[in-house]
């Protein structure tokens, strides 16, 4: 069975909605009678229409004043639309997702649409139709950036996830947001994971190999118990720690539990981002983790910092250690930032300033 959807940002509360649309073809403008009406001024009293041509869904304009636009192209005849094509009409935009499952073996494939439109209240993410295909083909690789200790020696490295679609960026932040708005950010958090790991081995099992995940894992605990089972179970050898960003940092006794489960599969527990958002001592002294990531926004130009700010940073150096966990400063860049570092005590560096994304220092 497949059932496709056309979703989209409404000023009405501001929400992100979709309403069938069961009968074709079906109408979209302004008049109260369309299948979807929508009360704007940029949409025509009869706008565009959706139908079905060659076994395809289609849709076209109806001579409308402001065009309708198939991923950013205006359309002057009937055009097929699929999983991941953004539809504008007028200051409207919809994205069309289609999804698919059978109910029983012998059930006949049935056609279901869905739409949800408005005032653009928020873009729609372009390259959602592209994220599909990059999941789909795998369409990842992973950079390891190093860590080193007090001394400068390689101790671990951070293994850092980057796209390799012709038509979408590398970059994984970009990636993870428009993989949001299709719901598929945890396959593809999943999928920099496996790259990841198979990438590190090719690098010396001595060092210790940094992972992150998606705050969205966390909420289902169980798939997440059963995902990290499965990584020890395939690279039972590899020294491994979790990084959980400090967002999701905020049920202790859960924090507690995984910081359990972790432990006896012998991965270890960081706590990522610490300082960019509402960082707090709570969860360190009541669910502590193994190391603490301070944020590059603790340690940028932390050599001009005022010295109430750099005794700041000392003094949280200095708790963390009375509570056993190590800290590791993020985004080093410069010489001046990575002698204070090391004076006022942090354990593990990370930043330019030792090595970027993808460099094998001391391989």
């Amino acid at each position: 069975m497949e059932i496709c959807f056309l979703e989209g940002y409404f000023t009405s509360g501001h929400v992100y909605s979709k309403v069938a649309v069961n009968h074709l073809p079906f109408l979209i403008g302004r008049m109260p009678d369309s299948g979807l009406p929508i009360d704007a001024d940029t949409i025509s009293r009869h706008h565009a229409e959706i139908s079905r041509c060659d076994g395809q869904l289609c849709i076209k304009d109806l001579n409308s004043t402001n065009g309708t636009f198939l991923n950013d192209c205006k359309i002057t005849q009937s055009m097929p639309i699929e999983d991941g094509d953004i539809v504008r009409l007028g200051d409207v935009e919809l994205r069309v997702t289609i999804e698919s499952w059978h109910t029983t073996a012998t059930a006949d494939q049935q056609v279901h649409t869905y739409i949800a439109t408005g005032n653009v209240m928020e873009k729609i993410a372009r390259g959602t139709k592209e994220i599909k295909e990059l999941i789909q083909h795998r369409q990842v690789k992973c950079a390891l950036q190093p860590i080193f200790d007090k001394h400068l020696t390689i101790v671990a490295y951070e293994l850092l996830g980057r796209g390799n679609h012709p038509l979408l960026p590398e970059s994984p932040e970009t990636l993870l947001s428009i993989a949001e708005q299709r719901g598929t950010e945890i396959a593809l958090s999943e999928l920099f994971l496996e790259a990841g790991l198979i990438e590190a081995l090719n690098f010396p099992q001595d060092y210790f190999f940094f992972f992150n995940i998606h705050p969205k894992e966390i909420l289902d605990i169980n798939n997440l118990y059963h995902h990290l089972d499965q990584i020890r179970e395939t690279y039972s050898q590899m020294k491994l720690v979790l990084e959980i960003p400090e967002k999701a940092v905020s049920n202790i006794q859960q924090m507690r539990n995984i910081k359990s489960h972790l432990h006896a599969l012998k991965i270890g527990l960081a706590y990522d981002d610490f300082g960019a958002g509402q960082a707090r001592l709570l969860e360190l002294s009541e669910a502590s983790p193994d190391i603490l990531k301070f944020d590059i926004c603790l340690i940028h130009n932390i050599d001009m910092a005022n010295q109430a700010r750099q005794r700041m940073v000392e003094m949280l150096v200095s708790y963390s250690h009375e509570q056993g966990i190590k800290v590791l400063a993020e985004g080093v860049e410069t010489a001046n930032e990575d002698k204070i570092c090391r004076q006022i005590g942090i354990d593990l560096l990370q930043g330019f300033y030792y090595g970027k994304p993808g460099e094998k220092i001391g391989c």
